[in-house]
């Protein structure tokens, strides 16, 4: 039987059974609640919990490379970093060519520098089209370093795009822009805002699960 790594009682009235990105598995419970029950509740989602927990195992072995700052995700594609006599970063091939002037504890900075330009240029960019194919008009639009999201659409208009999205394959891409379009006519996760998406993305139910294989991407490059 698996079991919770971490049982976390507060004031509340439920229980739930989460599993994190690195595949901890927590419990929260009512302050009050008997073990007893907590463990009867855990026993009962043992085949949603195999389910999860073999879907992280997968993909941290799929992405492990990109895990340890091996390679290097762009466009959904891995890339090797290599230290070449270059100006600048350059992209050939699936290798990224990177300064040997800068200083290796400065490598990763350089890096996340070069990811956040090119998500300025690209993701402005395909919003631009986006926008115009779909006629809707947000009222400004950030590129942010947010924790836990691709995206979001305030009340205001506003759209903010995270740019690790520069790392997801263009499809995906797509998919989070087109998302947070759609929620400047819903601003919510009804029927009819899914429905909106659908109309410009029939596929979106693909792509939405597509897009949680690269969840651990938010985690990453801090």
């Amino acid at each position: 039987m698996i079991l919770p790594d971490q049982i976390i009682k507060s004031n509340r009235n439920t229980l739930s059974l989460s599993v994190q990105k690195d595949g901890t598995v927590v419990v929260r419970a009512p302050s009050k609640m008997k073990d007893e029950h907590i463990k009867d509740f855990v026993s009962q989602k043992q085949d949603w919990l195999t389910s999860k927990l073999l879907f992280i195992k997968n993909n941290q072995d799929k992405f492990n490379d990109v895990l340890c700052y091996k390679k290097f995700l762009m466009y959904g594609i891995k890339y090797s970093l290599i230290v070449a006599d270059v100006k600048k970063i350059e992209v050939d091939k699936d290798t990224i060519l990177f300064p040997k002037k800068v200083a290796p504890e400065k490598t990763m900075q350089s890096l996340i520098s070069y990811y956040k330009k090119q998500a300025k240029e690209i993701l402005l960019q395909r919003l631009m089209y986006l926008k115009g194919l779909m006629k809707i008009e947000p009222s400004s639009i950030k590129i942010s370093n947010s924790k836990g999201r691709w995206g979001s659409c305030s009340s205001n208009g506003t759209i903010t795009l995270n740019w690790r999205i520069i790392m997801l394959p263009p499809a995906d891409i797509d998919y989070v822009i087109i998302h947070e379009l759609c929620h400047l006519v819903e601003l919510n996760h009804s029927k009819r805002f899914w429905s909106l998406v659908s109309m410009f993305l029939p596929n979106f139910q693909e792509l939405r699960n597509n897009i949680k294989e690269y969840g651990f991407l938010l985690d990453l490059y801090r």
